[in-house]
């Protein structure tokens, strides 16, 4: 009862301003994150790469660009909390207004630009984290960094982070950063990789490739195979997409489900050894029953959190439990030990 009162102020104020009152309430009040937020319940974690989500949605990256409130997001009942993206340098983004909402399709336009704080400030922020769900951290490079330059760029970011996060997401995927997506390339992305994995040190750290949904399916499988080469351990799937009869920027929300939905299904059938993150207007239980469905495993939200509030996390925990009852199974773990057509014959009256 309480977000719709207060959706209502909020979606009266242009949606930059409103995402900023959020993270500000947010960040001085994390007791109100406990207040009205949901309770993990251990039948519904998830193991994904050296991780344990105690939920199967976690909370993607973009909401709390620069690690101010994660005590706040800890508390919701996330499965997992997500910041960035983070650069090396402060960044303002591009010009205002660059945020747009479309309240009837529930989707959301954004031009940001990776703005944020840069790497010195958000650092010491890391540490105030609770510890209780896994730590993602999104990692871009600057605007007017080349890409040459940006695999040092990236790997400073790492060797930086590397202690405090549980996780690394590459982004590369943006649209919004001028000739950033160019870099979803297999030469750029082989040198890239190859310097991660020489970085890292005793921690292995899980790291993540985020996508674009706009690529075409051969090269999302290009990618895939590289990542899996690499030994990443998966891929997140996916970033916003270019809607050019809109504007500038990417569209999140359930304007992007049929196009990120396609990439992840195609992600899957390849059979790598990879974990994939879904995301990309994952909006309601069926949304995530239908991953399973095609072999995934756990998603984040963003947009929907934002017109849903945070009961959409009691209706995802509801319906999730209200399965694991139905069909008479202890747990995810279990369920997610069964073979693909065997859960593929579960879910079916799901979908």
């Amino acid at each position: 009862m309480f977000y719709p009162i207060l959706k209502t102020l909020l979606f009266s104020l242009p949606p930059e301003k409103a995402h900023d009152l959020t993270l500000q309430v947010a960040r001085l009040s994390p007791t109100l994150g406990h207040l009205t937020g949901t309770k993990l319940d251990s039948r519904l974690s998830v193991q994904i790469g050296a991780n344990k989500w105690g939920f199967p949605v976690g909370l993607a990256a973009g909401l709390d660009k620069n690690a101010e409130a994660l005590p706040f997001f800890a508390a919701q009942g996330f499965g997992c909390v997500e910041c960035g993206t983070v650069t090396m340098k402060p960044q303002l983004g591009n010009p205002r207004p660059r945020m747009f909402r479309y309240p009837e399709e529930q989707s959301i336009r954004n031009a940001m630009g990776f703005p944020n704080h840069g790497l010195l400030a958000i650092l010491p922020r890391l540490k105030f984290h609770p510890g209780t769900i896994p730590l993602g951290v999104n990692i871009g490079k600057n605007k007017d960094t080349t890409a040459d330059e940006s695999i040092d760029e990236l790997c400073l970011l790492f060797e930086s982070m590397e202690y405090l996060v549980d996780y690394f997401v590459i982004n590369v995927s943006s649209p919004n950063t001028p000739g950033l997506r160019e870099l979803q390339e297999k030469s750029y992305l082989s040198e890239l990789f190859k310097a991660l994995n020489e970085c890292r040190r005793d921690t292995h750290r899980d790291v993540y490739l985020k996508i674009a949904p706009d690529l075409p399916i051969e090269k999302v499988r290009e990618l895939a195979k590289l990542a899996s080469d690499f030994k990443l351990t998966g891929l997140i799937a996916t970033n916003t997409t270019i809607i050019p009869e809109l504007g500038i920027g990417g569209v999140s929300g359930v304007l992007l489900r049929d196009k990120s939905r396609l990439v992840r299904q195609s992600i899957l059938q390849e059979g790598l050894p990879l974990e994939l993150i879904g995301v990309g207007g994952i909006s309601e239980p069926k949304d995530l029953f239908e991953f399973w469905y095609h072999g995934g495993k756990v998603a984040q939200i963003y947009t929907a959190y934002v017109y849903q509030g945070p009961h959409i996390l009691k209706t995802f925990k509801k319906a999730l439990l209200d399965f694991l009852s139905s069909e008479g199974l202890s747990d995810l773990e279990n369920f997610f030990k069964l073979s693909l057509p065997e859960r593929q014959r579960i879910l079916k009256p799901y979908l």
